[in-house]
């Protein structure tokens, strides 16, 4: 039975005295497995008195810290400065815990609801905040001015904030990309800013990349407190004054535009989300990613064991993808989805970058490559595959930010869903305009609507090199393209920054078997010693698969394949689909997904660097390493997280297998395992742990 309380006057004339906070009626109390945070109302806002971990019971809130609501809206160019008022409460306990909380504007009408939720299990507590307007009139607020949080948080030692770079190179470093994740400790009056762009252009102060919506305080590897923001554009400001343990966390939507909400429609603020851990970073990161993947995650990647699939090219011409299936039986060696990129395209022509832009916005195939329309789907399902099926811009450069733009797209996806047969809706450039909620909003609608109608839908996003990587693309996006430069270097660069913020499922490897480390071509030099010529060696192949094996898989090489090439393939596609997949994600509905454990430093294309991986369901782990260079030292000694001191674990090595042994989790914790003999260039390791 729904349990539902009116709790306006609970707590009457109770007044509790908690560290240096005073807590006042009316309170509640929201509780996950490691989060506790009692929230009240003072004048007309919530407050948060407390936010701890049950196990340090450490209260991050020194003082009653107020969260904050917009200030001013504008009507027919008339400023008006918004009086809320507390209304009421309930509290709903079916599933977990979420208060609700009431407030009112009589001047101008609008009605605004503050929703927070504690889910069962390990995770954070969320925040939602709604606002309907009843003015009859469109209202519009000051991007700046719509903040999600404006929150003081106190450790008990020195902090360490980490943010994470979002690494989506598209092929082009700057020095703006570096460090990939930020590691400052906080001293006396620091200010740090940082932004979460949706700008295909990099207008945003970090350049191309900017930064994940995703922050840690970590207070000496000892425990700390994790903050999200969900939204796909920001800007993140922390703030000291002479307590350096003191910090002061502001999101907002942006500092640039405004929103505009007409007549008897919802504006939803981004949420925030606030989690208290204990451990290093990696124990903190991992308890949220469990609670993204209990709760929040696309359905129809959380309940298919068998997802992510691993993906691969195929050509964009009906009589090449023929061909293709005949010389290449691909489902024997283990591959499941097959992706079309832009060459399928009306006005591609022979090279994509120099064809007609203007015409590929209408989604129309090429007469002359597919003379009997779009068979794609037909042809690929025939080979026991499926088809992700590039489409990109919006329909007809459709404004997703307008009802009629939406209900456009819609449409031209549905048709083409059912007409076409493809499975995946692959998109990329232009998507949604930059800063712009309204266009995001709309491309939210868009997917929820596909998933609504069609249970078999799919949404593989490109997005420019990983573009969307925020919560609320995150929980409809099956997976998307980690970054677009097409070498494992980058690939694993940026891989080691987003793993904190997102499950690896989700993470999904571009990575081209017949390109360079960096994503270079034949003949661009600094390849390898012979000027540039594409590497072939069975030891390359292997490194670059391997890189598949972090998250969702693919490695591609533009539809040929060469003897090593299909030679390597046979080998990992049915060993990732055995072995890792399984570790990454679980074999069950109802399975964790695994922990990430990031036990050497970040990739720098020259030494050592490598991941763990543990599913706690499975009892199961790997750990992938990879060593770039021949300078690089061929032995490495290599300490495991996340294993039970007690037990005994069983260690054994893809290639290497004479070094295979078993061990205590104590002396892997503790003193690590010696990997010997990676010598030479693109060395790599599996290691099963069982």
């Amino acid at each position: 039975m729904k349990k539902t309380a009116l709790l306006v006057f609970v707590f009457a004339f109770v007044r509790i005295a908690f560290a240096q906070s005073v807590i006042i009626e009316p309170n509640w109390q929201l509780r996950t497995q490691d989060t506790y945070l009692t929230l009240g109302i003072s004048h007309n806002r919530p407050v948060v008195y407390k936010l701890e971990n049950p196990k340090i019971k450490w209260n991050w809130i020194k003082s009653a810290s107020e969260m904050p609501f917009p200030e001013i809206i504008v009507i027919e160019n008339t400023q008006f400065r918004l009086n809320w008022k507390y209304n009421s409460a309930r509290m709903d306990t079916t599933k977990g815990e979420k208060l609700i909380l009431l407030f009112t504007s009589e001047k101008p009408d609008l009605v605004l609801e503050s929703t927070w939720e504690a889910k069962p299990g390990a995770g954070p507590v969320e925040n939602l905040v709604i606002i309907k307007n009843k003015t009859g009139k469109n209202i519009q607020f000051q991007n700046a001015d719509v903040c999600s949080a404006n929150i003081n948080l106190t450790a008990d030692s020195v902090i360490t904030l980490w943010r994470f770079n979002k690494g989506r190179y598209l092929g082009n470093k700057s020095n703006l990309d570096k460090p990939i994740v930020n590691r400052d400790r906080l001293g006396a009056n620091n200010t740090f800013i940082n932004h979460l762009s949706n700008d295909a252009n990099g207008s945003s102060p970090e350049g191309i990349n900017s930064h994940l919506p995703f922050q840690m305080l970590d207070v000496n590897s000892r425990h700390g407190l994790y903050i999200g923001y969900e939204w796909n554009f920001g800007v993140f400001k922390n703030t000291t004054c002479a307590d350096p343990l003191t910090v002061n966390y502001k999101s907002c939507l942006w500092d640039t535009s405004s929103v505009t909400i007409p007549e008897g429609k919802i504006f939803k603020l981004p949420g925030i989300f606030f989690g208290t851990y204990t451990g290093d970073t990696d124990d903190g990161s991992n308890n949220m990613k469990r609670w993204f993947w209990n709760h929040k995650v696309t359905r129809t990647l959380k309940d298919n064991p068998g997802e992510p699939l691993i993906e691969y090219c195929i050509p964009g011409n009906e009589s090449q993808l023929t061909d293709y299936y005949k010389k290449y039986p691909v489902a024997e060696w283990g591959a499941e989805l097959g992706k079309i990129d832009i060459d399928w395209l009306d006005g591609a022509g022979g090279d994509w970058t120099k064809g007609n832009f203007k015409k590929y916005p209408f989604w129309k195939p090429d007469s002359l490559k597919w003379p009997n329309g779009m068979t794609a789907g037909d042809i690929v399902h025939r080979n026991n595959q499926k088809l992700s099926l590039y489409m990109n811009f919006t329909f007809e450069g459709s404004d997703i930010a307008t009802d009629a733009g939406r209900e456009k797209e819609k449409q031209a996806l549905l048709s083409r869903y059912d007409k076409w047969h493809y499975d995946y809706w692959r998109s990329d450039m232009g998507l949604e305009a930059k800063f712009n909620y309204l266009s995001h909003e709309g491309l939210l609608e868009i997917l929820d609507y596909m998933i609504a109608n069609r249970p078999d839908f799919r949404y593989e996003h490109c997005g420019n090199g990983g573009l969307l990587k925020d919560f609320t693309t995150l929980q409809r996006i099956s997976v998307f393209t980690n970054e677009d430069s097409g070498g494992p270097e980058y690939h694993r660069e940026s891989y080691y920054s987003c793993s904190y913020m997102i499950n690896p499922v989700q993470i999904k490897t571009d990575i081209g078997m017949n390109l360079g480390p960096h994503g270079e071509v034949s003949g661009s030099g600094g390849y390898s010693a012979s000027g540039g010529t594409i590497n072939d060696s069975p030891e390359w192949v292997k490194y670059v698969l391997r890189n598949g094996f972090m998250g969702a898989n693919m490695a591609t090489n533009w539809c040929v394949y060469t003897p090593n090439q299909i030679e390597g393939v046979r080998k990992h596609w049915p060993l990732y689909k055995s072995r890792q997949r399984p570790i990454l994600r679980g074999l069950k509905p109802g399975d964790q997904a695994a922990d990430v454990y990031h036990i050497l430093p970040v990739p720098d294309g020259k030494n050592w660097d490598g991941i763990e991986y543990f599913n706690t369901s499975l009892g199961k782990g790997t750990v992938l390493l990879f060593k770039p260079s021949e300078t690089a030292v061929n032995s490495k000694t290599i300490r495991l997280k996340g294993l039970d001191k007690k037990k005994v674990y069983t260690l054994s090595f893809e290639d290497r297998k004479e070094q295979s042994k078993q061990v205590t989790g104590a002396e892997l914790l503790e003193k690590g395992i010696e990997v010997t003999g990676m010598t030479g260039n693109y060395a790599s390791e599996i290691i099963w742990i069982e």
